[in-house]
């Protein structure tokens, strides 16, 4: 895999081993390891490497927004305990990074994983960063580069923990995202080149747009967080936008309000269809997205018949 390297391991002291508490003489009263992950996505990928051999917690819930959450003093507590957290990087989990850089000060583990997938700029300079230049961290829109963190996790779980099957647990779960892949291709078969262009609610698409040959015409909120609120300017470029370009589809999240895009919608008129995709978590039970393969297919078949 291009610049992936070895596992970025954030930690401030080797007096713990991988799955032991963190820096203190109590031995972990689980079954097994105890993995801490951030969002329901990292669960995702986690779980499918623990397997039955552990366990893994998730901090960030279903259906919210990893740009705006901010830990409970339950969680922190977890996290300050944990064998190891499994963080997504880049600037994605802004509420967390105070509490696991404190962790890491007290000697928890903490492995980042989206700087190990070859990280893609932003598309605009709206979408920079203020700690990590212009690096996009939705790496988890694209099942190939998925694929490539789980494997590299399983490597380096196996290094440090050699008495698990984490290699081949996580090249199972790989195989499920090349299966995802092959899937979504066939899904987005139908779309002719000159329509996969995609109005987004924010810039949370490189990826998906990278893989599949896409191009991200404008966002409803400028940049890579759901943080930033679009001027009056920002949305009537948009709205001129859509009319120069044809565009009739915006394309929102389950995990934001539709206010914004129902608005540039209206603006537009009736034919202009708000479309919600999975992007900050996965989907609630009977969604079909209640995995990470699950919901980028899910998406797939929503951006496939909304513009097909």
């Amino acid at each position: 895999m291009p610049g992936r390297g070895r596992v970025p391991i954030i930690a401030g002291s080797l007096c713990i081993s991988l799955f032991s508490a963190a820096c203190t003489a109590e031995e972990p009263t689980g079954p097994g390891p105890v993995v801490v992950a951030t969002t329901s996505i990292l669960g995702d990928i986690a779980s499918g490497i623990v397997g039955a051999q552990g366990e893994v917690e998730v901090l960030i819930p279903i259906g919210a927004d990893a740009h705006d959450f901010a830990p409970s003093a339950q969680q922190v507590s977890m996290i300050s305990t944990a064998g190891l957290v499994v963080a997504n990087g880049l600037g994605l989990e802004s509420g967390l990074q105070d509490v696991l850089a404190s962790a890491v000060a007290d000697g928890v583990t903490v492995i980042e994983l989206a700087p190990l997938v070859d990280p893609l700029p932003f598309s605009s300079p709206e979408g920079e960063g203020e700690d990590h230049d212009d690096l996009d961290p939705h790496f988890w829109m694209d099942p190939v580069r998925v694929a490539e963190a789980a494997v590299a996790l399983g490597d380096e779980m196996a290094e440090l923990v050699p008495d698990g099957d984490w290699q081949q647990q996580a090249a199972d779960y790989a195989a499920e995202m090349t299966d995802a892949h092959t899937a979504i291709g066939d899904l987005l078969d139908g779309i002719a080149p000159d329509r996969r262009q995609m109005i987004t609610n924010h810039e949370s698409f490189g990826y998906f747009a990278e893989r599949y040959g896409f191009e991200i015409l404008g966002v409803v909120i400028p940049g890579g967080s759901t943080l930033a609120e679009p001027s009056s300017a920002h949305l009537a470029e948009l709205v001129r936008l859509m009319r120069e370009t044809g565009a009739r589809v915006i394309f929102a999240e389950t995990s934001q309000p539709t206010t914004l895009t129902d608005a540039v919608a209206t603006e537009m008129g009736d034919q202009v269809q708000v479309v919600e995709l999975f992007t900050e978590s996965l989907g609630g039970a009977g969604s079909g997205a209640e995995s990470l393969s699950g919901m980028l297919i899910a998406n797939a078949e929503l951006i496939a018949a909304a513009l097909r």
